[in-house]
């Protein structure tokens, strides 16, 4: 080896992704359970406990519980134990604005970059959600479909992480807002809109479409 090259520590950086990869598998699982209500609102998680039950050390519990906690999911008490927290009329309040600004935001992002096979893959999400609609569980998941799709196009990785970051708490707290009959037409009509604006690449007009899906100006 060359004098004053020092090896790659490939090692090392194995290891940093698989703590990584790890530490984000048990993200999911936490936020999966919470989201699904197998973790109910109060239920009390020691990390001590998951660690054991999924075999891994309590680090990469603990980050993750670090995440649920930034994103509104859990309380932690140091040194006791981790609370999922509940919803509440404030939680969804912000879900409901962040979803409508951000979905807004990631609408003008994609229009541009769309191709026709993308354009008819959103027609059928948006078609899922007309057809959910009477639904609220299956309506909010169909609706999130539609944001995961425009935002893999929006060419922005920075958008993409906010969204992915976000998705566990948008996931719990709109799934528990339910449309009612007056709401449904709407919202299917902002859909509609949304569609044909990006069918036509009129960023302005997605934008405000997608912000009306949530209701917000």
């Amino acid at each position: 080896m060359m004098a004053g090259v020092e090896r790659p520590r490939t090692g090392i950086r194995d290891n940093e992704v698989k703590k990584h990869l790890l530490a984000e598998g048990v993200f999911q699982l936490i936020a999966e359970r919470i989201i699904d209500g197998d973790l109910a609102p109060g239920a009390r998680i020691r990390d001590a406990d998951l660690a054991a039950e999924l075999s891994v050390s309590r680090t990469p519990v603990r980050e993750a519980l670090q995440r649920l906690e930034r994103i509104g999911l859990v309380v932690m008490y140091p040194s006791r134990y981790t609370e999922v927290s509940s919803v509440t009329d404030d939680s969804v309040h912000a879900a409901r604005e962040f979803a409508g600004y951000q979905a807004g935001i990631i609408a003008r992002l994609a229009c541009p970059r769309l191709t026709e096979d993308d354009l008819e893959t959103l027609s059928e999400l948006i078609s899922e959600v007309s057809q959910h609609i009477d639904d609220p569980v299956a309506c909010s998941q169909a609706r999130h479909r539609v944001i995961d799709h425009l935002a893999a196009h929006a060419g922005n990785p920075l958008q993409q992480t906010l969204i992915d970051d976000a998705t566990p708490a948008l996931a719990r707290a709109l799934r528990a807002l339910p449309l009612t009959p007056e709401q449904r037409p709407r919202v299917l009509t902002a859909y509609g809109r949304l569609e044909d604006a990006l069918r036509g690449r009129n960023a302005d007009a997605a934008e405000r479409a997608f912000r009306a899906v949530y209701d917000v100006a």
